[in-house]
Parts: structure tokens; sequence; C-alpha cells
């Protein structure tokens, strides 16, 4: 099989691999799409030269083998779930970490890791209906959480973000309003019951925590990567609750992930339309670049066969 590996500093390569059976409690995967996700571009970006290093973790595949023991699965089901790693022809997951895709979700589009980082964060929040809630940064992870808060009936529900198309985005898919960043600052401060920051940006982090009334809720879900963040004392004189939208624990993870995919099956929820743009494995490197070059209408980039 062939599977992608970074070998320098923005360069990755695609080599020849076994092509290794599954083990007990195993599955193997054909993978359809694989995400491309901001959390690995520095170790794409920043490689040393040395051990190549191999990525991708945003599943979508095919079950095509199964492994000793494994039972309730058959070759051909679709799945998704948690696999590492991905940029490459196929991989053995454990079984139990994946999920079947509903049939009326395509391959591109049911990548489950992302789905389930979103839901489970939203879902320590206490998002309730009739709230006020504002999802600032509406990137691929924040529209997403538009997604999952519209569908709690908030009385309110704003998205922030300085890109026009991801504003246009936001209101298809349902917030009620979307704002600048400095429209958001000079008019919203306080207006808020529940803020979800996923900007992962000092800049984004600070507004979000403005947006928050007195003894509501920020959930810092961003991607915090590039250096140390500050949160306003104010913040505790005015009693807010923060939440930290981050979590390792799979089992979490599995249960949000179920309601994720449960919600894409009621057509509550879709990433089809974040999806702009893919890729082939032999071009990861163009995926990659997309984060700097930012094409016309880029929301996320996913590798397809």
């Amino acid at each position: 099989m062939r599977i992608s590996q970074v070998v320098a500093p923005g360069r990755s390569q695609v080599v020849e691999a076994p092509d290794t059976p599954p083990g007990p409690g195993e599955v193997r995967v054909r993978v359809l799409a694989s995400g491309i996700c901001v959390s690995e571009l520095p170790a794409w970006a920043e490689h040393d030269g040395a051990e190549p290093r191999r990525l991708g973790h945003e599943l979508s595949g095919e079950i095509v083998e199964l492994g000793h023991g494994v039972h309730g699965w058959s070759r051909g089901d679709r799945v998704t779930g948690f696999a590492f790693p991905a940029f490459a022809d196929a991989v053995n997951v454990p079984a139990r970490e994946l999920l079947p895709v509903p049939s009326n979700v395509p391959s591109r589009a049911a990548l489950g890791e992302p789905l389930a980082c979103v839901v489970e964060a939203l879902s320590r929040c206490g998002l309730k209906a009739g709230q006020r809630v504002a999802v600032v940064g509406l990137g691929f992870m924040g529209l997403t959480a538009l997604q999952v808060a519209a569908d709690r009936a908030p009385a309110r529900l704003a998205g922030v973000d300085p890109v026009p198309h991801a504003r246009d985005l936001a209101s298809g898919l349902g917030a009620g309003e979307v704002h600048t960043p400095e429209e958001a600052a000079a008019s919203l401060a306080g207006a808020f019951d529940v803020v979800v920051e996923f900007s992962g940006r000092a800049a984004g982090l600070k507004l979000a925590g403005d947006l928050v009334t007195t003894h509501g809720t920020l959930c810092v879900a961003g991607y915090h990567h590039d250096g140390p963040r500050d949160l306003d004392v104010e913040l505790w004189y005015r009693g807010v609750t923060i939440v930290n939208g981050f979590t390792g624990q799979r089992w979490r993870l599995m249960a949000a992930l179920a309601d994720g995919l449960r919600m894409m099956a009621d057509r509550r929820l879709t990433l089809e339309p974040l999806v702009t743009h893919s890729v082939s494995l032999d071009d990861l490197d163009t995926g990659f670049g997309y984060f700097g070059d930012r094409p016309p209408g880029f929301v996320k980039c996913v590798v397809e066969p």
C-alpha cells in the first residue's frame, strides 16, 4: 500500500509500505477521505529532516478486512472514527474506535474525529433552549459548532469571523446574525449567555471573553498552539464559567461521535459545504499549504484517492 510521510520541512513523500493484515480486534479500512487538520501543521512545516513522520487522524473509509474476534461489522461497511496514520491507502483500526457512517452522508464529509471533538466540547457548555449563543471563529470546527448550537434552539445565535465567505456560510447553517470581530467588539460586549471560541488566536479568545454576560459560560475550544494566552481577571469578577473544550478521554469522544452522527443522519448537521477543497495523496503538501495560502472560499481540505 502507499502511505505519505513528512521527510523535510513542508515536504511529504509517498512511499510503499507493507499491506499488514488487521490484528485481533482490528479491521482494515480503505481510506476514502482523510481530513487535513491544522493541529498537524507544525509537524509538517517544522519537520527537522530526520526521522520521517506519518500523519493523518481524520478518517472516513470502508472496511475491507476483519481481524480475529471482530463481530457486528462486514466488509464494505463505511466507517469513521479514530485512526492513525490516515494519510495512506489503508489503515488498521481497533473496531471499538469506529462507528458506521449514515447512508445519507458522503464519505468526504464523514470526518468523525473533528465532529466528535466539537460535539463533546459543546456538551459541557450547558446549552439550553432560549439562550443567547455566539461562536467566535468560523473555520471548519466553528461552523460545525454553530450547527450543534443551532440544534439546541437558542433565542439568539451569532457567528463572528473576519472572513466574508465564512460569515455567509454561517448564515446558511443556522446563524441568525453574523458579525466581523470589529462589529462584535463595538456593540456586543456582555450580550451572550454562552460563547464558544474556535478562533485559535489570542485576539479571538479575548473577544470571546468580552462577549460573555455576567455568570455566562465561555468555552475555549480553539486550537491554541502558537504561544501563551491570557484571560482577563475581569472574567472572574463577572462570575464567568470557563469551560476547557478539550478532552483526551476516548469514551467521551466516542459518545459525542455517536451523537454527531445521529444529527447527520437526521439532517440536522452537515459537513458537506465545509469540505471545500480536496487533493490526492501525492499532492498532500498542496493541501497543507492551503492553511497559509487561503484560496478563495477555503474552509477544509481532504485527501481523497
